[in-house]
């Protein structure tokens, strides 16, 4: 999903965008955080190197599992903070509120391009999502048919970028996707 997130939040043109995938435990990280990031750093200058290219940015995703309230605000100050302490390089951190389809929820639109009869329920738009819990539980019980599955989210973070909606002002609003979007946004 960020994979098409990414391009559309980037000011100026995207660089090439490689997918690590070493599960590395940041927001749950009350103690020990130092030696994650050191070696999330390392994975990253690797995975340049093996590519050839140079290492620009890194972007962290993360599930708070929570939603956007004191708590949140101390997790992503702590990471941040041990990130950019860190690493060699810009780095933004995805810190999805409870979880990233409370980010797809900001863009109602796209569902229906994906699945024609998946439609969100009109209570649940234009309303705060970064308070709102469990939203992949919520999204596979009212979205329609077929259930919402988690390997649905790239096509319909694709939809919402095609559509326009990223970029510009969502309909929804999430705190943890604005801080996300707004970071990035300062790697000019």
């Amino acid at each position: 999903m960020l994979k098409k997130l990414i391009p559309a939040l980037y000011p100026g043109t995207c660089p090439n965008i490689e997918h690590i995938n070493d599960e590395i435990r940041l927001a749950s990280a009350i103690y020990q955080l130092s030696p994650r990031v050191d070696k999330l750093k390392k994975s990253a200058l690797a995975k340049a190197k093996d590519c050839g290219a140079e290492l620009v940015g890194i972007v962290v995703h993360a599930d708070m599992d929570g939603v956007t309230n004191g708590e949140y605000d101390k997790v992503r100050a702590r990471i941040t903070a041990e990130l950019r302490a860190g690493l060699p390089c810009k780095s933004a951190l995805a810190l999805a509120a409870f979880e990233m389809e409370g980010w797809l929820m900001q863009f109602p639109e796209a569902f229906p391009k994906v699945k024609p009869g998946w439609a969100m329920r009109p209570q649940d738009c234009g309303k705060d999502l970064g308070g709102f819990e469990a939203p992949k539980k919520h999204l596979k019980k009212y979205l329609g048919k077929p259930v919402y599955l988690e390997s649905h989210s790239p096509r319909i973070m694709d939809a919402a970028v095609r559509l326009g909606h990223v970029s510009a002002r969502p309909s929804g609003n999430n705190r943890s996707f604005r801080d996300f979007a707004d970071e990035l946004a300062g790697w000019k």
